[in-house]
């Protein structure tokens, strides 16, 4: 095998994490991403899957956050990926067989082989061999598509989308193998609804136990928790805001940047004492307030991270996708948790107010040209935005449906509870005293005409509603200044403080 001669490809190079610095908590940041293996293993059993007599050449082509991905080239010229797990990836096991059934059941990429168990390969760490994904992503070719071509891709993620969608999987968690996951599937249980509702079953495939990374990450993998899988939206909820319950008595932080500038003189301060009544009141009614649609209550699969490096495209005829990569700890959850708009198309502006045509700025003829600039970028952005929401509408009226509500009461108070981790607990205590107002019409009237069909639980006193409203004033400012200070030094929301290694220097 030729090693090469770039010190961030030697043999020991192969282990560490290569492609970046921390200004903050290096040493932690660097273990979660070192994975320690045997490359003489890793070739012979890659060679042995595809039937190559041997390997020529291992390079690294990509350090994500959660895996280790490389090239290998066979003798014969044949290319295909080895993707290993980093400590921070997710629970063992669970994580690799969860995405190796994934991409089975889409399908998805050929898995050539894997292993999910450490101590039973030689290799001395979980991996998935799988064919090369063809094509250039595409990052590469974006900006220099033009608005049609864009439309083009647009097109074919929400026609993907629709397609996942029509899946309506029987319960909630995570996709596995049935030999994986005995005690989740017996011989009678149902994994799938078709488009015309008819019950699928399978003898392979089965519904376990979530991987979604808000369960494991930051200490969570170690927490005694209900982690599915579930039958109803209901036990759904009830896991998540328990799950923040027991993250908040665990006393485990935030680590990357937070949400806003809070703890100091003057700003909000987060405690336990104030996200736990937060929590345990909204599990009082929880299962009135989730959203009135039931159809985007749906389990469905999703890929919940479509940003440019995950999507490959045709580099002859770049308004062609590919194929779509990195479905791990892909969760199959209610369908109105999944949607958002794809990565690939966030941008920093306002959400436009309605699906019109986005006219340009009224003033940008006396703008400068740095301005100019600016606001046709901000145009064709919010411009890509309207044709997302448009084009769902035409292809799936409830995927429409979900993303429309996201900015209803309902909406917003059953996915709340789950960022509390995040210092959530005053926008949730907001959106809790809105649903005490509004109780009545989410309830309905009773027989008596007048009153709610079921007592509200929730009762507030008035120093609770001051503290309450105060946190809130502080909590709000806090983001504000949050996002003034993400503009202006240029770093992203959530930044756990990497830097390229060149900036070290």
């Amino acid at each position: 095998m030729n090693e090469g001669t770039d010190p961030k490809h030697g043999l020991e190079a192969l282990n560490k994490f290569t492609s970046g610095r921390w200004l903050w908590n290096e040493k932690r940041q660097l273990a979660y991403r070192y994975v320690k293996f045997d490359l003489s293993a890793l070739l012979q059993i890659a060679s042995s899957a595809v039937g190559s007599k041997s390997c020529t050449q291992v390079l690294k082509i990509s350090e994500g956050q959660y895996n280790k991905v490389f090239q290998i080239t066979m003798d014969d010229g044949h290319e295909i990926i080895a993707k290993l797990p980093n400590p921070n990836a997710g629970r063992p096991h669970f994580t690799t067989v969860s995405e190796v059934a994934t991409m089975d059941f889409l399908p998805v990429l050929r898995v050539y082989t894997w292993s999910s168990r450490t101590s039973e390969n030689p290799l001395g760490a979980e991996y998935i061999i799988m064919e090369k994904q063809a094509g250039v992503v595409l990052t590469d070719v974006w900006d220099s598509l033009k608005g049609r071509q864009k439309a083009q891709v647009l097109d074919q993620i929400v026609d993907i989308q629709r397609r996942l969608a029509g899946a309506r999987i029987a319960r909630f968690g995570s996709l596995y193998y049935v030999i994986d996951i005995p005690d989740n599937a017996g011989p009678d249980s149902s994994l799938y609804f078709d488009l015309a509702g008819n019950e699928l079953r399978s003898k392979r495939f089965c519904i376990g136990p979530t991987n979604h990374r808000s369960f494991f990450d930051f200490g969570r993998g170690e927490l005694d928790i209900d982690r599915g899988p579930w039958s109803t939206v209901t036990e759904v909820i009830a896991a998540i805001a328990e799950k923040e319950i027991a993250t908040a008595k665990a006393g485990i932080r935030y680590l990357l940047m937070p949400e806003g500038l809070f703890h100091g003189p003057r700003q909000y301060q987060p405690s336990i004492s104030k996200k736990l009544p937060a929590l345990e009141n909204y599990l009082k009614v929880a299962p009135h307030v989730m959203p009135e649609n039931q159809a985007t209550h749906a389990s469905v699969i999703w890929h919940g991270d479509l940003h440019s490096q995950n999507i490959f495209v045709n580099p002859e005829e770049p308004s062609q996708i590919l194929g779509i990569i990195d479905w791990q700890s892909s969760s199959v959850h209610p369908l109105f948790m999944q949607v958002g708009r794809p990565a690939f198309l966030d941008y920093n502006g306002p959400v436009p107010k309605d699906l019109g045509k986005i006219p340009l700025p009224s003033n940008i003829d006396q703008m400068d040209a740095d301005e100019q600039r600016k606001g046709r970028e901000l145009q064709r952005a919010q411009t890509l935005h309207n044709l997302y929401l448009v084009r769902c509408l035409q292809a799936d009226e409830t995927v429409f449906q979900a993303l429309q509500n996201q900015s209803t009461l309902r909406h917003q108070v059953s996915v709340v509870p789950g960022l509390v981790l995040m210092d959530y607990e005053p926008l949730l205590n907001s959106l809790l005293r809105d649903v005490q107002k509004e109780w009545a019409q989410i309830v309905g009237i009773g027989d008596d005409g007048s009153s709610p069909r079921t007592p509200c639980p929730l009762q507030f006193s008035a120093e609770e509603v001051q503290q309450q409203e105060e946190d809130g004033e502080l909590w709000a400012q806090g983001i504000a200044l949050m996002d003034t200070f993400i503009a202006d030094t240029g770093c992203f929301k959530h930044w756990d403080g990497r830097v390229d290694e060149i900036d070290c220097e």
